[in-house]
């Protein structure tokens, strides 16, 4: 737990691209971590998304204002309604498309639109990387990348900025001047939450899944893995793809470039990852328990080489002490027999009687 806490959110990215071998680290801090590492992973992507988005939006922004300036008779909002008329009385709907600048379709159609027109309208955009479509009571956005559509309700707008009622001047003046900078910080943080929301419930769901694969491969490599540990795998498998998808989303927003069969990149890398990181774990445990059975090896062998040396010892011991027995009982004999001899050589002198 207290090497976890070392590895920086800027380590953890480098090794979910660059150390295979090093995921065994990840897949056994908490699952709350991993999910605070994608959060901040995703803040970063959805950051510089809204960023592109909203740089394509002042493209839209100057162009609506130019349309509104010379095609738009009147506009009004109120009460959180707007209406939009037009010069051409002919005209219900205001349809721009414009590959170069707009890289998509703006529909703006605020009469009282059926449920089944609006859905129409949204059917019409589906076919372009960006959409902007506006109604009466809401503007609604898609971007290429996104596969869900994002709502935003003038009803927020006119709550958040304290707008209660605009004209075509008002209009024109607000995308024109200082005023045009509030409306793309609104704009820049609106996108931001609605994105984080949208995309890190999208990637939540997406290691979900993904750990389903992780914990069959464990199953098959006959590794014994938590599902918490493989979900971290999962979450940090997915940190390459993101990183991808994130250069290809500016790539695409900012030149409408496509890559036809980029999910199925996207999906490809992340199984690849999962799969081999599964598998390097494997290997390392293997080789962790050969270098445990050596290790167990040696520690038997230094134990029994310490138990002959002790034995050895022992006998060695025991030998010394039976040696200098010998010697004092050899130098015992010697005083003895020079005490006989001392004897024999100096008799006692004999008692006299009276």
């Amino acid at each position: 737990m207290e090497e976890e806490n070392k590895i920086s959110f800027w380590k953890k990215i480098k090794i979910s691209i660059f150390g295979l071998e090093e995921y065994q680290k990840l897949a056994t801090q908490r699952v709350g971590k991993s999910i605070g590492y994608l959060a901040k992973l995703m803040l970063i992507f959805v950051f510089l998304i809204s960023l592109v988005v909203t740089y394509r939006f002042s493209t839209v922004v100057n162009s609506a204002k130019q349309y509104i300036e010379n095609e738009v008779e009147e506009v009004h909002f109120e009460d959180n309604i707007l209406r939009v008329k037009l010069k051409d009385e002919n005209k219900q709907a205001i349809v721009v498309e414009e590959t170069e600048m707009l890289n998509g379709k703006v529909v703006i159609d605020t009469g009282d639109l059926t449920e089944e027109q609006v859905t129409k309208y949204e059917e019409a955009v589906k076919g372009y990387n960006n959409g902007i479509i506006v109604l009466k009571d809401k503007m609604i956005f898609k971007t290429g990348m996104a596969s869900i559509s994002t709502n935003i309700s003038y009803q927020d707008i006119s709550q958040r900025y304290h707008i209660v009622k605009l004209d075509k001047q008002d209009v024109v003046n607000m995308l024109s001047g200082t005023m045009i900078w509030s409306l793309y910080i609104a704009f820049f943080a609106t996108m931001l939450i609605y994105l984080f929301i949208i995309y890190f419930s999208t990637v939540l769901v997406d290691a979900l899944l993904y750990s389903l694969l992780g914990y069959i491969t464990g199953i098959f490599s006959r590794l014994r893995l938590k599902y918490s540990a493989t979900y971290n795998i999962a979450v940090h498998s997915l940190t390459l793809p993101i990183i991808l998808n994130l250069v290809y989303m500016m790539i695409n927003l900012s030149t409408g470039f496509v890559i036809k069969y980029f999910d199925i990149m996207y999906l490809a890398i992340t199984c690849i990852y999962i799969i081999a990181a599964i598998l390097m774990i494997k290997s390392d445990m293997i080789k962790q328990q050969i270098e445990l059975s050596r290790i167990i090896s040696e520690q038997e062998k230094v134990k029994q080489e310490l138990a002959r040396k002790e034995q050895e010892k022992k006998e060695e011991e025991e030998r010394e002490r039976i040696r200098k027995e010998d010697e004092k009982k050899r130098q015992e004999e010697k005083k003895e027999e020079k005490r006989k001899a001392r004897d024999e050589n100096h008799p006692q002198p004999e008692a006299n009687i009276r």
